[in-house]
């Protein structure tokens, strides 16, 4: 049986890595933009919305596909490499985690399908869904998480935005079509971007020495996949109900105009929070295998491991908050008022980079249960201040939500991580 083995990948190649990222979420991301402000300039406001609240739907969904996966398939990798395991165990759990994928996907298609027969859909939804659909089932077989933990992060970076592209471009041909048209014209698009995704990603590690093969699954296997990826999903899931809550809460007690305030600062701190998340993703096979190698590794080495991402978040933030400061003194009226309170929100880019540090530690650590305890305490938490708060602090409500989300993350990451090291070092 062949010896699992791992790029070292120096700074050049993690640099590379992380250039790749950022070029990928700006291809995937810019091309979306560009496409919806095409159809602003066409005054298309109906397929606007459309495409809008169903591609946003549609992100949702391969989010649950996913569960994480990318993080706990990136782990195995590097853990497997670090043991000197075979290939063949490399393949296994990517099987077994894959099972755990297809219910998922097959749980979404479930409701879809179920969705389509009883209720009278418009033209532009049922089309959508039947052709997007397929699309969904094929990202439960993505391979992002195993080239992350071969430390080619930046392949799975630059594959992830063909989804995007492709919708971009169905998005402009489908202006001026019928809704039926328009419907399947984006959703095929989305079909299509994941399908060419999900190939090159596997000729990607078959180019890189790792063929795809078929490997049965084992019973503790797939048990351990289930409850690592429900764990996973448990903690992701808040989090991507957290901002729509706010939006609620933001609509119905301070109006239209906090409302936009708080969706235009969200956006780009959230923005600027995934680009430092980036660092964290390209550094943590080196994590991984920094844990497995010192078991009792101290949470301060493992946040030195993770600087990069820090020194991304702090530059992020004196850029936002520069802008926010000399926007109070140049601009008047809702522009002002936009990047002062983004100015304000900025600091969040730190306060988070810190917490999701933290929380990659549990992850190196396979403590994924715990990283869902913490993330589902700090969002409960946070909706409930926003809601108790928001008549007395307004829109500053949601800053204070968001720093105390991230202090609670913070500190019972420190406490679990710092347990763990002990009981490490004890033995």
């Amino acid at each position: 049986m062949a010896a699992a083995s791992v790029p070292k990948g120096g700074a050049f190649g993690r640099l590379l890595n992380l250039g790749m990222l950022v070029g990928g979420f700006g291809l995937g991301q810019g091309s979306i933009f560009l496409a919806q402000t095409y159809l602003v300039a066409k005054n298309d406001s109906a397929l606007l919305a459309l495409f809008g609240t169903h591609f946003s739907f549609a992100m949702l969904a391969i989010i649950m596909v996913e569960a994480g996966s990318l993080t706990v398939m990136a782990r195995q990798v590097a853990k497997t490499a670090f043991l000197h395991e075979g290939r063949s165990d490399v393949w296994r759990a990517y099987w077994e985690i894959t099972l755990f994928r297809l219910t998922m996907a097959a749980l979404v298609l479930s409701a879809a399908l179920a969705s389509l027969f009883l209720f009278d859909l418009a033209p532009f939804s049922r089309n959508y869904l039947l052709y997007a659909l397929p699309g969904i089932l094929i990202w439960a077989f993505n391979a992002a998480g195993f080239l992350d933990g071969l430390q080619k992060s930046g392949i799975g970076g630059l594959t992830g935005s063909i989804a995007y592209l492709a919708s971009a471009i169905a998005l402009v041909l489908a202006s001026g079509q019928t809704p039926e048209m328009a419907g399947m014209m984006t959703g095929l698009a989305l079909t299509i971007g994941y399908l060419a995704t999900v190939a090159i990603q596997l000729a990607a590690l078959a180019v890189a020495g790792w063929r795809p093969c078929l490997v049965r699954p084992s019973a503790s296997g797939i048990r351990q996949a289930f409850i690592e990826e429900g764990s996973m999903l448990a903690g992701l899931m808040p989090g991507q109900l957290y901002f729509r809550v706010q939006l609620a809460i933001a609509n119905a007690f301070l109006g239209t105009e906090a409302t936009a305030l708080l969706v235009y600062a969200k956006q780009i701190v959230g923005a600027a929070s995934q680009v430092a998340g980036f660092a964290r993703r390209v550094e943590f096979p080196r994590l991984v295998a920094a844990v497995m190698e010192t078991p009792h590794l101290s949470v301060r080495a493992m946040l030195l491991i993770q600087k990069a991402s820090f020194a991304i978040a702090i530059v992020l933030f004196a850029g936002i908050a520069l802008g926010g400061v000399l926007a109070g003194n140049v601009l008047d009226g809702f522009a002002r008022n936009a990047w002062v309170f983004l100015g304000f929100f900025a600091i969040t880019i730190v306060s988070e980079a810190i917490g999701q540090a933290l929380v990659q530690g549990l992850f190196a650590r396979g403590l994924y249960h715990f990283a869902a305890i913490a993330r589902i305490t700090a969002v409960s938490v946070a909706v409930l201040l926003a809601y108790g708060m928001v008549m007395l602090l307004g829109i500053n409500s949601f800053i204070l939500a968001d720093l105390v989300s991230h202090a609670i993350v913070i500190s019972l990451s420190l406490i679990w991580l710092r347990r763990h090291v002990h009981v490490g070092s004890a033995n």
